[in-house]
Order: structure tokens, then sequence, then C-alpha cells
């Protein structure tokens, strides 16, 4: 916005909730703004206001989370700024499995049961497991958002399965408990930990090789790139891409200096 020198205005639910999120994006249509730029968390929810909307004549560019229906069931926005959900987890996942490693038993910690984008991630995972080695158990974990519970829940799971060696989560609200709790129970080496999005806590653990991997997602990107298209479409009438992907890459030991240099200048990557 600085670079351009328009108004942009950011506004968020103060912790996870649709009908907060439904409400903010109605009252961003009763001011009239040249565009939206909007995060698709719950696409059922938002389709009508979205689609209302456009029908006024403002323009949506979808990022971070896109509708996942077909092009012609999904919101009509002009554009997905950000990565494929599915294809995160999948990656993810595959970077182990092309490791040459095979799991006994996997579970997946999510955050946010019903979260479009937590849940395609989960699948993707589920999917390259299952297909790189048929029969090994993948279950899903509701830890949910307080950390203080995920970690219980996670210490609970591995008391009671004591086989399971490999953990995923889908953000760092899994990661940071999960470390913890592989750190308490000494499976640190034992267990290996996967996680989507990364911050200090999670790049130390993989520089210390108690994480093997993380999904970058390049969430600066997600923040830049739409604010361009939205001017360039006001101003000139230039329609973006359908999908610009700025993800997922998965980040281990060989990629810490880059990712670094990203998370210095521009907050994070």
């Amino acid at each position: 916005a600085k670079l351009l020198n328009v108004n942009v205005v950011y506004s968020s639910p103060e912790k996870f909730s649709i009908q907060a999120l439904v409400d903010l994006l109605n009252s961003a249509i009763a001011a009239r703004p040249n565009g939206i730029i909007l995060t698709i968390t719950d696409y059922k929810a938002l389709d009508e206001p979205a689609c209302s909307a456009i029908a006024q004549g403002i323009p949506i560019i979808a990022v971070n989370v896109p509708d996942p229906r077909s092009e012609e069931e999904r919101i009509p926005y002009l554009s997905y700024v950000g990565q494929n959900e599915y294809d995160a987890g999948y990656y993810l996942a595959k970077y182990l499995v092309d490791k040459g490693y095979k799991p006994k038993r996997v579970v997946i910690g999510i955050h946010e049961v019903g979260h479009v984008g937590l849940e395609m991630r989960a699948k993707g995972i589920t999917d390259a497991i299952t297909q790189a080695y048929p029969g090994t158990l993948v279950e899903k974990l509701d830890i949910t958002t307080d950390p203080t519970k995920a970690a219980e829940v996670f210490k609970s799971y591995l008391t009671a399965h004591p086989e399971t060696d490999v953990i995923f989560t889908l953000g760092p609200l899994g990661a940071h408990p999960a470390l913890q709790i592989l750190r308490e129970m000494k499976l640190i080496g034992k267990v290996h930990l996967l996680t989507v999005d990364i911050d200090d806590v999670i790049l130390r653990a993989i520089e210390a090789g108690e994480l093997d991997a993380a999904v970058s997602q390049q969430p600066y990107a997600q923040g830049f790139l739409p604010v361009v298209f939205m001017y360039l479409y006001n101003k000139y009438g230039i329609i973006p891409p359908p999908h610009v992907p700025t993800g997922p890459t998965v980040i281990d030991k060989t990629r810490l200096d880059t990712v670094r240099k990203q998370i210095a200048t521009t907050g994070g990557a």
C-alpha cells in the first residue's frame, strides 16, 4: 500500500470465528471499497456475502485459503494468491516418503477442525503416506488452539500409542506443543516431526535435528501480491492470473540460511 500510495484497511477476528469473519466482510462491503482481499476460511459461510459483493461490482481476490470447489461452483473471485493447501500437506509428507522412511503409525494434529485449509493439508498428508505405504494408519487428532491442551492431547496419544513414529502438525499452534512433548518424553530422534508454516522456534528445531522439515508458504507474498493485483485491476483493468502459487516449499536444514534472510527482511517466509 505504501509503495502504490493506496489505502488498505486490515480487519480480522481477534480469535478464530467464522461468524466474526462474515460480519467483518459485510462491514467491508458496506464501506464500498474498490476491492476486497479475502481468506476463504469457510466457503459455505462466505459464499453469499462474497458473491453479493462481486454482484455489486466489488472485485475480490482470495488469499491464503481458496474456495476448494470447482470453477463453476466456487466464489467467482478474480484470483487466488497462495499455496494449494492439499499440495502443502502432500509434499510435506512426500518429503518423508522420499527419504525412504516407512512409518508404523502417523498422527496429524489439527488445531482448528473444519478449517478448510487445514483439512486440505491433512488430506494431502494422508494421501501421500497411504499411496506410498498402503495400510499405514494415519489418524487425525483434534488438539485445539490451546497450546497447553494440545500438549496434553499429544502426550495422552503417544502414551496410548507408543508405536507412533511420525507426527504432522498443520501450523505452529501444533508444532510448538508437539516439540515440547517429544522433549519431555525423550522421543526426539525416535518420532519424526514435520509441520506446515515456520517461525523462529521451528527453524531452531530444524537446525537442532528435532524437527525434520516445514512448509513455507510465503505470507509476505500473500500480502503484497494481491494489493498489487487489485491496484492494477482497478487502475488499468489488468486481470490477474487465476492462481498465483506462493508455495509450498519444503524447508529443511539445507534451506535455513535462505529462509532466515527472508524473515529478516520481510518478517516471514
